[in-house]
């Protein structure tokens, strides 16, 4: 096991213009399990390669347990990476692709039988080690990557995106599985996905990149509460929070943003006393059984989409005319040029 840091690394794809990351600041403390998450094209991919050494850094050091590897080829760093495609070879048992990174380094046989078993009886795949990949399900082949990296016993996990092949339920309880495995082994794993919910569920922290530029890092908790800027408050929470230009008396025109769990539906009369008062029809309502989701535009502003989380109970059905409110209190302000916070 091992910390991880960036410190000012910029990465830069041969004739491109920009670069794909940019000034990359980032400590990853040892046991962590810290997720890069953004839309495609962020650079938080070519950011977890340039740790693994399979892409060249422009400027900047990285460092593993406080050594610099940023010029080291990928086998001197000591890190195991689990691919989205899983990269198991078809002609070989589980146990022999679990195994085949200590074969090349001529491990003795009876120590990687030992590691192997091992590392299947934590992945609950003792029963199919003879078994060929196409013979297993995609959480099961998922399951022999990971088993894979396990058995080396690396400093740190890097995983790109390795639940994106699998089908939604069996996402959601491999996700589940693979947090708990990682916290059990206690090593430091860095984790990529495009999948807010899944970043949120899974990462101690989580880092949020934007056009190769880290825009705020934190817990999950905190990401969701604090956002740093406007991009963060709309790319991390599902329904993304609403977001709307709003004039205020002290900082002029801004971004007002807003949780759609506390926007509120009233009637016209009843909107507490400093509350706002928004006029708006129902476009579209997401019933989920424990609660509905309620999309309208405002009636001042037909392009403004507000977006409120309400009960099961009394929902407005498509084209009703209803009045919004929310708390001052819950309200986010960024400023509507550079997006940055407000206090």
């Amino acid at each position: 096991m091992a910390s991880v840091s960036f410190d000012s690394v910029t990465i830069r794809y041969p004739g491109a213009d920009t670069p794909s990351v940019r000034d990359f600041h980032l400590d990853i403390e040892d046991g962590e399990f810290l997720v890069l998450v953004g839309p495609s094209g962020c650079g938080k991919s070519t950011t977890l390669r340039s740790l693994a050494g399979l892409e060249p850094v422009e400027s900047g050091t990285i460092r593993i347990g406080g050594q610099d590897v940023t010029h080291m080829d990928p086998a001197e760093r000591d890190v195991a990476m689990v691919f989205q495609n899983y990269a198991l070879y078809p002609h070989m048992s589980v146990a022999k692709n679990m195994g085949f990174s200590l074969s090349l380094k001529k491990v003795p046989k009876p120590e990687i039988e030992q590691k192997v078993t091992e590392a299947a009886k934590l992945l609950g795949l003792e029963n199919y080690l003879d078994r060929r990949p196409k013979d297993l399900s995609g959480g099961q082949r998922q399951r022999v990557a990971m088993g894979r990296a396990i058995v080396r016993n690396p400093r740190v996990f890097l995983m790109d995106e390795p639940l994106s092949n699998l089908d939604a339920k069996l996402r959601v309880q491999t996700r589940t599985e693979l947090a708990a495995l990682q916290r059990r082994l206690g090593t430091t794993t860095v984790y990529v996905t495009h999948d807010q919910v899944e970043a949120m569920t899974m990462g101690d922290r989580v880092a949020v990149l934007k056009d190769g530029v880290l825009q705020q890092v934190a817990p999950p908790r905190e990401l969701y509460r604090h956002p740093m800027n406007s991009f963060v408050a709309s790319f991390i929470g599902s329904p993304a929070m609403n977001l709307f230009r709003y004039q205020d008396h002290t900082h002029g025109e801004i971004e007002l943003g807003i949780r759609p769990e506390h926007v509120r539906v009233i009637s016209e009369q009843n909107a507490p006393a400093g509350h706002p008062n928004l006029a708006a029809v129902v476009d579209i309502v997401e019933e989920l059984g424990s609660e509905s989701y309620v999309y309208a535009h405002s009636v001042d502003t037909p392009d403004t989409t507000l977006v409120a989380r309400l009960g099961a109970d009394h929902v407005p059905q498509r084209g009703d005319h209803i009045n919004l409110t929310f708390s001052p209190q819950d309200a986010h302000l960024f400023d509507i040029h550079t997006g940055e916070r407000l206090d």
